[in-house]
């Protein structure tokens, strides 16, 4: 049997079954729904917008329908993302609204994102001066001083804070990473910070059977690989002996979805550091 052909406007395309007309095309449009998610769109806000991109102009009832999303968060996601300047409303009754092409809607999403961190940044000295204005009122003492760790999510957090570790570090960095992990810490500029720090440095690629081309500008004394290993989820950075960021979700996860863990626990520094050189040790050197 051949396809489904349906016209039917309560299909939800991201639940196409097998042998529905839109199957073929379910893992593109996940894939674009999770790109569409760094660029700040919720889960819902990004179905929404490519329904109504590659299915016309639609009221906010077929909106709703047709994905089986709640009727008052519907509205709720067209409003938003007409403000976000992603969708537009037509004067027509009933109410229709279209998507921006989606080359003009990433444009806008973006100087929208930036002119944030603009206004953060100018907001980071009048912050500082109140913060410093304040006298602090609690006195550590040797009781109160505990070994501190952090949650962190997303792998923009997670790469702002590796880059921190690293600009702060003042005898030795050792990183051990799958190449997906160590291809995004390349693509956000990482390992082009640690290149030009002068410090000891120690990169464990595992698992991999040859020198990832990203990583042709580094010191090949400072690289070594480990081609035989079945583990695909580890990843963790060391900084001299004082602070660790472990990855509980690696690059083997969508970007959004990544989740580490950063300490400056004594047991745990020690006990990873001992791990990195018996697979240091292990490993294979790079020619």
């Amino acid at each position: 049997m051949g396809k489904k052909q349906s016209t039917d406007l309560h299909l939800d395309i991201f639940n196409a079954e097998p042998d529905s007309n839109m199957y073929e095309y379910k893992a593109r449009l996940e894939l674009l729904k999770d790109h569409l998610l760094k660029f700040g769109l919720t889960q819902n806000q990004a179905k929404v917008y490519i329904f109504l991109g590659k299915y016309g102009p639609k009221s906010a009832p077929e909106v709703f329908r047709s994905l089986g999303l709640p009727r008052t968060e519907t509205y709720f996601i067209l409003n938003t993302l007409q403000n976000l300047g992603a969708v537009t409303a037509e004067m027509s009754s009933p109410q229709k609204f279209s998507a921006v092409p989606v080359g003009k809607a990433i444009h806008t999403l973006v100087n929208t994102e930036k002119e944030k961190l603009e206004n953060m940044a100018r907001l980071e000295g009048e912050l500082t001066n109140l913060w410093e204005g304040i006298p602090a009122f609690a006195v550590e003492t040797v009781e109160t001083k505990t070994e501190k760790l952090q949650m962190i999510n997303g792998s923009a957090s997670i790469h702002s804070k590796i880059k921190d570790m690293i600009k702060s570090a003042r005898e030795e960095v050792m990183i051990c990473g799958t190449e997906k992990d160590l291809s995004r810490f390349y693509h956000s500029d990482i390992l082009e910070i640690l290149s030009n720090c002068n410090i000891d440095k120690k990169i464990i690629v595992s698992p991999s059977q040859r020198l990832p081309r990203f990583l042709d500008g580094i010191d090949k004394k400072t690289i070594r690989l480990i081609p035989s290993s079945h583990v695909d989820n580890q990843c963790y950075v060391l900084k001299d002996n004082s602070e660790i960021l472990f990855f509980l979700r690696n690059a083997s996860h969508p970007s959004h979805t990544v989740f580490a863990l950063w300490s400056e626990s004594k047991a745990l520094i020690t006990s990873m550091q001992q791990l990195f050189e018996y697979s240091w040790n292990d490993s294979e050197v790079c020619h």
